[in-house]
Parts: structure tokens; C-alpha cells; sequence
């Protein structure tokens, strides 16, 4: 599925590339994402509470995903999420991604991309128009069992980036914080230059987004599963932490370039 709006960066591409400024015309490459095979039963990554995080089941919706040729600071500061006139390469096309193999998962289509080097990404976690609040994509899906002082957590949780997640603003400034700032991770930071030829990786680390998370904070379902909350009302640390971890833009997120 296609992004709305995520063409407007094609756009500021395709301009950039006509007028030879960035070095070429445009070109399409494939695109690919993978999990980094940590978090699982053979590999159990151990966080920052001494938690040994064996997960079962880790989905992260990838909604697009953009290579930038310079580096800004960041969309959760006052800046437009969208940047006209920086990005290089785009794969404006969703893909849920099972983050716990390493087998490389095809985007369903093409990317476009200009012969210039990016310094930053961005991962869109949308699952549609990323202006829109009413979205209900899940965008991570997770299960698992972490472990402490010989005791076990089995855990579980969905988190979306819709309406729950709209961040309260003074009336007179209505547009203050879009929700396209809770959706775009950047900057990922990134030092490659893809070519024709070439193939661009998403790599999910995603036990790492669990770095934080005290499972003790969790609270117990009468199924014995303690349930991470996507409400941020009544969200408790642990699942607010899980929700940083997902929009982290350092450790989590990595893109890598073959011939």
C-alpha cells in the first residue's frame, strides 16, 4: 500500500535529480527489511532491568521509509515532517516485517532513489496517511516470555500510532504536534550511497525496543499474561517505555546497502 503525502518526497527527489544537483537521474532499487535474530529462544537479549527477553512473536509495521541527504535534527522538534528537498531515496510502501527472522523480506514494490550519499533515515511507522490520526494499524505485535531471578513474565502487547496518541496543544495553535511526529523515527543515522544495482536494508533490532522495560510494571491479566497497554492515559512505565523503544531513532532501526 502506498503512503499518501510520502510522494510529496518523491517530488522534492525527482527535482533535485533534474536539475543535477544531487548527482544523477532517478533509478529504481529493491528493498528489503529483516530482523537482527536477537530476542528470540536461541538468543535472548538481556535489557537494562537484568530482564533475559525470549520473544515468540515480533511484527513491526513498516509503513515507508526514506534515506536523507543531510541531517535534521528531528521531526519531534518545530520542523515540518515532511523535508522538502533532502531525501535521496524512498520505498513509499508498507511491509510488516517479522523482526524476529534474518531472512531478508521484500518491499512490495520498488524505490526510487537519485546516486547521492545519505546521512540520516527515516522509518515511517504509519499505516496509512501519516497525517491522519484515525489510523488503528498495529504497528508492533509482540509476545514473549522475560525472565528475572528465576521468575517468568509472559507477556503480550499491540501498540497503534493513531487518535491515543495525539499529544494535547494550546487552541490557538491547533497544529502544533501533528501525529506525523509520533509515526516518523529520525534521524536514523545512516553513511551510505545507494547505486543502480543496489539493494536497501531495513534492519529491526527489535528486542532492543524492550531495553527499558521493567516487566515487573506490567500489570496481570487473569490469563496469567501480563499485557502491555496502548493507552497512554492509563499506560503504566513499562508500556510507556516499550512505546519510546519503538520510536527509537538510535539502536533499533539500521539500513545497510549491498551491490
Amino acid at each position: 500500500m502506498r503512503i499518501n503525502h510520502a510522494t510529496l518526497a518523491l517530488t522534492s527527489l525527482l527535482s533535485l535529480g533534474c536539475v543535477g544537483t544531487t548527482g544523477g537521474d532517478t533509478f529504481s532499487f529493491e528493498a528489503f527489511a529483516r530482523g537482527e535474530g536477537t530476542g528470540t529462544v536461541d538468543e535472548p537479549y538481556v535489557n537494562a532491568h537484568g530482564y533475559s527477553i525470549a520473544l515468540s512473536r515480533a511484527k513491526v509495521h513498516v509503513g515507508a521509509v526514506y534515506l536523507n541527504r543531510s541531517a535534521p535534527t528531528s521531526v519531534s522538534s518545530d520542523t515540518s515532517c515532511i523535508l522538502p528537498g533532502v531525501y535521496v531515496a524512498e520505498v513509499a510502501h508498507a511491509l510488516d516485517v517479522d523482526a524476529l527472522t534474518t531472512d531478508p523480506q521484500r518491499f512490495p514494490d520498488l524505490g526510487q532513489a537519485i546516486e547521492d550519499a545519505a546521512r540520516t533515515g527515516e522509518v515511517w511507522l504509519t499505516g496509512g496517511d501519516v497525517n491522519e490520526p484515525d489510523d488503528g494499524t498495529v504497528i508492533l505485535d509482540a509476545s514473549g516470555v522475560a525472565t528475572k531471578d528465576s521468575t517468568e513474565f509472559p507477556f503480550e502487547g499491540a501498540l497503534t500510532i493513531g487518535e491515543n496518541r495525539l499529544q494535547p496543544t494550546p487552541p490557538e495553535l491547533p497544529g502544533l504536534k501533528p501525529i506525523c511526529k509520533e509515526r516518523i523515527v529520525t534521524p536514523v543515522p545512516v553513511d551510505v550511497a545507494l547505486a543502480r544495482g543496489g539493494k536497501l536494508t531495513l534492519r529491526v533490532d527489535v528486542a532492543r525496543m524492550f531495553s527499558n522495560v521493567d516487566f515487573s510494571e506490567l500489570r496481570l491479566g487473569p490469563d496469567g499474561v501480563f499485557r502491555f497497554d496502548d493507552d497512554p492515559t492509563t499506560a503504566d512505565a513499562a508500556s510507556r517505555n516499550l512505546y519510546v523503544g519503538l520510536r527509537s531513532s538510535t539502536g533499533v532501526y539500521r539500513f545497510t546497502i549491498e551491490p
